[in-house]
């Protein structure tokens, strides 16, 4: 199996490293591992939220409090606890091969402010500064072949509230007033959403 040569030039092109490193670093698995025999299993994820081990905002986590606070996108959101799932799964099962999407929830930054909304009515929330066209065209993805091999992602909801209560708890979504973090869209984020606008 090998990795969407496009990707990796959108990558370069793009100037976006990490995306770049993550696909060459699969690309070079997959070359070692058909040259040697090997049986190579990848597990991988979309934005990834939920509680976070470390004290320090992740760029997924800078991601969701930008949401909080700015505009509209779409987004398919994984919890950082089903891709913990999914990689002991694939390790686990001796019938797992190649490649595996974990990306079991879609969901735009609009709705997603809603459903936050009723459990955190008194959040000063900012209503989102575009509407997106919803039938708009993104690149379909599918965890099925995850799933098929028994994968059970927890629901978008809990991913999302046990993910605000983190932050709430440890400082990392604060209000905009005082000594908040700043509201910015992260770097990685940033080149993709660009093109859209």
């Amino acid at each position: 199996m090998r990795v969407a040569g496009p990707t990796k030039k959108y990558a370069w092109i793009m100037r976006l490293w990490y995306c770049l490193a993550k696909t060459v670093a699969e690309e070079t698995a997959w070359e070692y591992a058909e040259k040697n025999g090997l049986n190579v299993v990848t597990v991988c994820p979309c934005i990834v939220l939920g509680p976070q081990l470390q004290p320090i905002v992740s760029t997924s986590s800078e991601l969701l409090v930008y949401v909080i606070k700015g505009k509209d996108m779409l987004l398919h959101i994984v919890d950082v606890r089903d891709v913990a799932d999914a990689l002991l799964l694939v390790y686990e099962k001796p019938e797992s091969s190649g490649r595996y999407i974990s990306a079991p929830n879609y969901i735009s930054t609009k709705a997603m402010l809603e459903l936050l909304k009723k459990t955190y009515p008194d959040y000063n929330y900012v209503n989102c500064k575009a509407e997106m066209d919803h039938n708009s065209p993104i690149t379909p993805i599918s965890s099925a072949k995850l799933r098929n091999l028994g994968w059970k992602p927890r629901e978008l909801e809990e991913t999302l509230l046990d993910s605000i209560e983190y932050y709430r708890k440890t400082g990392i979504l604060q209000d905009g007033e005082g000594e908040g973090h700043a509201c910015r869209l992260p770097d990685i984020f940033r080149m993709f959403h660009a093109s859209e606008e």
